[in-house]
């Protein structure tokens, strides 16, 4: 296949990302590369690619993978350094970082009960009591009990969480109940086959949802089979410390919307929140929680916390 003709800068960029994919799948995403930026050149009417459309043909290919420490970098260099890099050493520039919590649009269906009627059960994934995961989903909890749900948080970190001993007991014929492991996730899951509404929150960690909610989320495979039940609404909380609130750590959280449907569970609210990097890791000098300071951002979980017993948006 022949390689297009590209600008110096456009060659940079290339070359960059190309070094960063895995050795022995290169020329394979190589390729991919090649075809989509020569269809864009051909739509375009162009002999040589500069970096726009360089970077345009390797979105189509891998979404926004490198959009948070690549091209935002080189698109806009100065903002990369005020909201990346400055935030780390610098307490001014941590301080002035905006927080933003996206509340994605998604369509959903109207419960079937009553906020009344309902209970919410929240599983929080981080192991940080109070941070802005937590805060986050404590204001969800807050709107749904306003409107007249009966709600309840457990934290992972809190309770006796086992790893999956790949064991198979749950698919031995005649088998009741949930795990075989006698931890305290059989009553976490317990709850959650009593309640309506089910919240997961955690933070990104390393490209992925934290180990707790990993660890939980492997124990999962007794639910198998529908016994949950039917009908659960459900809510995702992700946070993480990139400043950008439209990102790839949106594929992260769509993983575990995955996860939920795959159980029955309806997403029908999920919040992603951002800018929490930074020299105090996302806590002000008083130890609290940065979101805290932004009310605005706030209002938005307590509003979908509402919506998820109400069906309002």
């Amino acid at each position: 296949m022949m390689e297009p003709v590209l600008t110096e800068e456009a060659q940079e960029i290339w070359d960059t990302v190309l070094s960063m994919s895995l050795s022995f799948k290169r020329e394979t995403t190589k390729g991919k590369y090649i075809r989509i930026l020569s269809l864009l050149m051909q739509e375009q009417d162009v002999k040589e690619a500069g970096k726009e459309l360089v970077i345009e043909a390797i979105r189509m290919v891998e979404g926004k993978r490198f959009d948070n420490h690549v091209f935002r970098r080189i698109e806009d260099p100065a903002t990369y350094k005020r909201l990346v890099i400055d935030p780390k050493t610098d307490l001014d520039a941590y301080f002035a970082l905006p927080i933003q919590v996206k509340r994605w649009d998604i369509p959903s269906s109207k419960p079937t009960k009553s906020p009344k009627e309902m209970k919410v059960i929240a599983v929080n994934g981080s192991p940080r009591r109070g941070g802005n995961g937590d805060v986050l989903i404590d204001e969800a909890l807050r709107g749904a009990e306003d409107a007249g749900a009966s709600v309840e948080k457990i934290m992972l970190q809190k309770i006796k969480l086992n790893f999956c001993i790949s064991c198979y007991k749950c698919e031995q014929p005649g088998w009741a109940g949930f795990c075989s492991q006698k931890d305290d996730v059989n009553g976490v899951f317990q709850k959650m086959a009593d309640s309506d509404a089910i919240i997961i929150g955690f933070p990104v960690y390393m490209g992925r949802e934290s180990g707790q909610l990993c660890i939980f989320f492997d124990r999962w495979y007794c639910l198998s089979g529908g016994k949950l039940g039917a009908g659960k609404r459900g809510m995702v909380i992700g946070t993480y410390g990139s400043p950008f609130v439209d990102s790839f750590y949106d594929s992260v959280i769509e993983k575990v919307m995955f996860i939920l449907t795959n159980f029955g569970i309806e997403p029908v609210e999920v919040l992603s929140a951002c800018g929490f990097i930074g020299v105090l890791g996302g806590l002000d000098d008083k130890g609290k929680a940065m979101i805290l300071r932004f009310p605005k951002e706030l209002e938005k979980a307590y509003q979908a916390g509402k919506s998820l017993v109400a069906g309002e948006s």
